[in-house]
């Protein structure tokens, strides 16, 4: 990440004590980061920001701080507050610096398998490419275009073996259940069709029942009286 000296920007401010304390914090700050101590010169930032809070290129150098600390979302927004900035030099950093951190957002999201991943790439794309736009000759920003539109094309190929796979199941779900209402109604049918024999074979026993029936009676008769 690049970090902001101020030492353009504070020219705008008049030459008082609250510029030149703005402008030590900074420095400071800046000294501390370079050195690795990142929560402290979140701390230092965030106190400059107090005496001058429209300050874009401070809110950089917090989001860088924030960025370093991996606290993504809270330099995303002090990157989108800084928009704003108009130094040519600064606004090439505020790019390239965004394009660093939306581009970790979207590793973050594909990690936990959320389809926005796809969104923060491609964002991040467009930042690197706006700092090309302002400093063609900058290879970072070149080597993480590259970096990112591969990201972007093993998303989108994975998105669609997802989305194929997701498909497949939807079929064999559909599948499992017009087998299993097949097999249902089969049930059914055979149960159906053992009840009527079950239905005939009673028929039919108790046809030969009666038979027998009428066929003993038949027998006990007595016979007719002889002339």
């Amino acid at each position: 990440m690049k970090i902001i000296s101020l030492l353009i920007l504070l020219s705008f401010f008049a030459v008082s004590l609250r510029a030149d304390d703005v402008y030590r914090k900074n420095r400071k700050a800046n000294k501390l980061y370079k050195e690795g101590k990142y929560e402290e010169a979140l701390r230092l930032y965030e106190d400059a920001l107090l005496e001058a809070p429209g300050n874009p290129a401070l809110k950089m150098n917090r989001g860088s701080a924030s960025y370093k600390l991996k606290k993504f979302d809270q330099a995303e927004e002090d990157y989108m507050s800084a928009l704003s900035q108009e130094d040519v030099e600064a606004r090439a950093d505020l790019h390239y610096n965004l394009g660093n951190i939306l581009y970790r957002q979207g590793q973050q999201l594909m990690q936990r398998g959320q389809p926005q991943a796809s969104e923060k790439f491609k964002l991040a794309l467009e930042n690197y490419i706006k700092t090309l736009d302002i400093d063609p000759n900058d290879q970072d920003a070149k080597w993480n275009l590259q970096l990112t539109q591969e990201m972007i094309k093993q998303l989108e190929k994975q998105q669609q073996k997802d989305q194929n796979k997701q498909d497949k199941n939807k079929d064999q779900d559909k599948q499992n259940k017009q087998n299993k209402q097949d097999q249902k109604n089969k049930n059914k049918d055979d149960k159906k069709e053992q009840q009527d024999q079950k239905n005939k074979q009673q028929e039919k026993q108790d046809q030969q029942k009666e038979q027998q029936q009428q066929q003993d009676k038949k027998e006990q008769q007595p016979p007719p009286p002889s002339p």
